[in-house]
């Protein structure tokens, strides 16, 4: 793998961006979502944390995220928002959107998509995933939103669990180009600034940039909801990430993400 990710060499963050107001680099944390949300209190609006392996990386559902130490990004953003704002319904898709904007900056050749509900897939395989989560501040009035990237960098295929064998990728196996994962993170912290913003002023063309990438719309996709297997094809999602799907027998469904699974078809 490669040396440790380059801070001193990211450009200045500047007064405008919000992401990356602190920057705290460790070279091992149990989780980058965990730390942030334990230290929310504390740190500052945009604090970003970046870990070089993780000991209890996890994604949607409690599912393990395992990867070689110095081969992947980790990345979470702490973001303070009121309690009632969409911006943490709408998370998800705000990541998705600004990881692939930025893989295609340094990998031009790779052409990430977003899988509903949060990962990131290159032909058909896993390519990371995005986990949101958020805790009330004090007062209630406010809440910590904290928004976790994890993109395979440098892994080879015999790097990955058996049970993700021919199911995972790399962006090292995905493209013909080397990569540094430090010009990925510079242009990740970037883009996730930019659809932060774009999310507050301009969510259609924010919802125009997930169905571009969706490589769900149109597809069949069976998920479990309610306690109730259901199946259909998919004809929208929304920006908080509710599924729309269309039944056998012609009716439409939307399907709420937070209490939905996908499960195989």
């Amino acid at each position: 793998m490669s040396g440790l990710i380059r801070l001193a060499e990211l450009p200045p963050r500047g007064e405008l961006c919000r992401v990356g107001s602190e920057i705290l680099h460790f070279r091992e944390i149990d989780s980058t979502n965990a730390f942030l949300l334990r230290e929310a209190a504390v740190l500052a609006d945009g604090a970003v944390a970046i870990a070089e392996h993780q000991t209890a990386g996890r994604g949607r559902l409690g599912r393990k995220w395992i990867e070689p130490r110095g081969s992947s990004i980790l990345v979470s953003v702490l973001l303070r928002e009121p309690a009632d704002s969409r911006r943490i319904l709408q998370a998800t898709t705000i990541a998705c959107v600004a990881a692939c904007e930025a893989i295609a900056v340094a990998a031009p050749d790779v052409r990430p998509r977003i899988r509903w509900p949060n990962d990131l897939a290159v032909d058909g395989r896993k390519l990371g995933g995005v986990l949101a989560e958020s805790t009330p501040l004090s007062g209630g009035l406010s809440r910590a939103l904290v928004i976790g990237i994890g993109i395979n960098c440098l892994q080879q295929a015999g790097h990955f669990a058996a049970e993700l064998a021919g199911r995972a990728t790399s962006l090292e196996m995905s493209s013909k180009d080397a990569i540094d994962r430090t010009r990925l993170l510079d242009a990740l912290l970037r883009r996730l600034d930019a659809s932060l913003a774009l999310a507050a002023e301009a969510a259609e063309s924010l919802a125009a940039a997930w169905r571009q990438r969706c490589e769900d719309i149109g597809r069949p996709i069976a998920v479990v909801s309610g306690g109730a297997r259901v199946e259909g094809i998919v004809l929208e999602i929304g920006l908080d990430g509710a599924l729309v799907i269309r039944r056998a027998d012609g009716r439409r469904q939307r399907l709420d993400a937070a209490t939905t699974t996908r499960v195989s078809l």
